[in-house]
């Protein structure tokens, strides 16, 4: 049947077309899609082995059913189930919008925290048994370590950079490890950086209210920089950025997302858990280990103190181990935090849409 065809049945309620047309989209993901009209509601059931993603069948389907408007339908159930299971992989509602509904009226997902796919679990799970493996095994561990201080003299750089002061991720030949180099502060590089600011704020001006988030935010960096808060969070950011990428890796694992190849989800997995491992074990040893307590405030070949030292004395004034107890603390929060954002992603993609409503 001829797709303009399949379209105008479809757009009165037709079950047959609809499911034709849901057919064809899937067809490259090789799933089969099942509907059943209940009422006001459209049930669709999503087949296959692997299911795609929740988020991109979701996304998919309601897309989809948003351009077609069919008669009657009001409401949408999809459930994802592998071939010859009884029960379904997961489920998700939609609320379609009319063509009457208010123009600026958001499309009304149900808020349904996200369960971790099997596919999920499978890679955090064989991620972290490689990180053990790998931080078992000191050869390979030191090669690892290499991802730790890439990430960590990132963290000082983009932040040197954000407040000014350009600087260079490199590794220390000498003393081994890594280290910054960081230049004078740059008033042609903060000019610049305010100006993309006004440029930035002027862009959200249809978006009152990520508009306002921006201006604190800029009053916020203002205070940074008029005071020494910036030269901390530079040192900071440091270890900061390996928290950040604990997180970040041990989502992307659970979620699927930047995923292209098989194994990806697995590797994500591999590096937030061995980043995770390394700084738990770091903060453990400066806490309750003396000698290497003593080693760590030796500082770098004896000249240049360490982050955490410079933290606890020149800016906050208390014991070395209390610094390792916070960033102890980080560790943890970490990937819960990592695995919070996964389930209520619905949550936090609504507040987000709520910051981009246009005005009026």
């Amino acid at each position: 049947m001829a797709q303009s065809n399949l379209v105008r049945l479809a757009k009165r309620g037709d079950t047959i077309a609809i499911a034709t047309l849901l057919n064809r989209a899937f067809h490259k993901h090789k799933v089969t899609v099942r509907v059943q009209l209940q009422g006001s509601c459209l049930k669709i059931l999503l087949e296959g082995s692997p299911l795609p993603e929740q988020s991109q069948a979701i996304a998919l389907i309601h897309q989809g059913m948003q351009r077609l408007q069919p008669e009657r339908i009001h409401s949408i159930q999809v459930y994802g189930r592998r071939p010859g299971a009884t029960r379904p992989l997961w489920t998700e509602a939609l609320l379609l919008e009319g063509p009457d509904s208010p123009a600026d009226r958001e499309p009304e997902l149900s808020l349904q925290p996200r369960a971790i796919e099997a596919k999920g679990m499978g890679a955090l799970l064989t991620g972290c048994v490689l990180a053990l493996i790998l931080f078992a095994l000191g050869p390979l561990r030191v090669l690892f370590h290499g991802f730790l201080i890439l990430v960590h003299e990132i963290g000082h750089a983009v932040t040197h950079w954000l407040f000014g002061r350009p600087a260079i991720p490199s590794v220390n030949i000498l003393f081994g490890g890594g280290i910054t180099l960081v230049f004078g502060q740059s008033l042609w590089l903060i000019v610049l950086i305010y100006l993309g600011i006004a440029f930035l704020i002027y862009l959200c001006r249809s978006y009152p209210r990520l508009q306002g988030i921006l201006v604190l935010l800029t009053l916020v960096y203002t205070v940074c920089l008029l005071t020494r808060t910036n030269t901390m969070l530079s040192t900071l950011m440091g270890h900061g950025m390996e928290l950040v990428a604990i997180a970040v890796c041990l989502y992307c694992s659970t979620s699927g997302y930047f995923c292209r190849i098989p194994g990806d989800r697995a590797i994500y997995a591999m590096l937030g858990c061995f980043t995770l491992f390394s700084d738990v074990q770091f903060s453990w040893q400066l806490s309750h280990d003396a000698d290497f307590r003593a080693w760590y405030e030796g500082g770098i070949g004896g000249m240049i103190d360490n982050d955490f030292v410079i933290l606890a004395n020149e800016y906050f004034g208390v014991d070395l181990s209390a610094i390792a107890n916070v960033f102890l603390i980080g560790c943890l929060l970490a990937p819960t935090i990592a695995f919070l954002a996964f389930r209520y992603e619905a949550w936090w993609i609504r507040g987000i849409s709520q910051l981009l409503k246009k005005q009026g």
